[in-house]
């Protein structure tokens, strides 16, 4: 065979694979471009990732990957939360104001409106800029890159986030931490607030543990992975720390 025809056959071979990745990068681009500036390589390695797990076609399940890459995205942000939290201390008052609205694990970096401000649609605009670049930044390290990539491929083949929600209060461990905090001895001793407060701080604990194992290649398939690998442990770890927390102030109030 001809060094041409030879040449011709390859281009033949590995055309459909190309087209199909050309189609997810447009409609990635199309969808996260705003948020994400990924380079043609990154999006390779999300591409050759979830390919195996695809059972039709990248066109059939293309907004089933979007909604994992999306997922993803929002899991990075609570990253880079954590991470600017820790690294800026207790202390704000001399940080940019924008380090101060990275949000949680559901909020947006984006600037609340300042009223007072003389351009508060530019005064929002610059915190977005600032949460772009740490986030791109975030996403030009390697092994950040890993995590969000196999976070991406696990989050595909596992059931959704909300699951957690469902699951959660069908289960017995959920129902007396829960009779715990609101119908007991404890709300009388702290109030509602706190209790309202340790319950959100439990929620979040699940909704994290969830993204913790999605990164580090757990896929959650089943109820039954998603109860016995994020609900159970963090259940627990939960109670224990309530727990303590009523014997030092047991302890605190005994009389000598």
């Amino acid at each position: 065979m001809r060094m041409k025809d030879k040449l011709l056959l390859n281009v033949k071979a590995v055309k459909p694979a190309d087209k199909s990745f050309e189609a997810f990068k447009k409609r990635f681009h199309t969808v996260m471009g705003d948020k994400l500036d990924m380079t043609d390589e990154q999006l390779r390695q999300i591409y050759d990732g979830v390919s195996p797990y695809i059972e039709t076609s990248i066109y059939a399940e293309m907004e089933d990957v979007l909604e994992a890459i999306r997922n993803a995205y929002q899991a990075v942000v609570g990253w880079v939360t954590e991470e600017t939290v820790k690294s800026s201390g207790k202390d704000q008052s001399n940080k940019r104001p924008t380090v101060q609205t990275l949000g949680g694990y559901k909020k947006s970096f984006a600037l609340h409106k300042q009223p007072n401000h003389p351009d508060t649609e530019a005064y929002q605009n610059k915190g977005e800029t600032f949460k772009n670049d740490v986030i791109q930044s975030y996403m030009n390290h390697e092994k950040s890159l890993n995590r969000f990539v196999t976070h991406v491929v696990t989050n595909y083949q596992s059931l959704p986030k909300l699951r957690i929600d469902i699951l959660t209060f069908k289960h017995k461990g959920y129902q007396r931490l829960e009779c715990q905090l609101f119908n007991g001895p404890f709300i009388q001793q702290y109030g509602f607030s706190k209790a309202y407060h340790l319950h959100n701080e439990l929620m979040k604990a699940f909704y994290t543990t969830f993204d913790y194992l999605l990164a580090k290649g757990s896929a959650l398939k089943s109820d039954q992975d998603i109860e016995e690998q994020v609900l159970e442990p963090v259940l627990e770890q939960f109670k224990d720390k309530m727990d303590a927390q009523e014997g030092d102030e047991h302890e605190q109030t005994d009389p000598l």
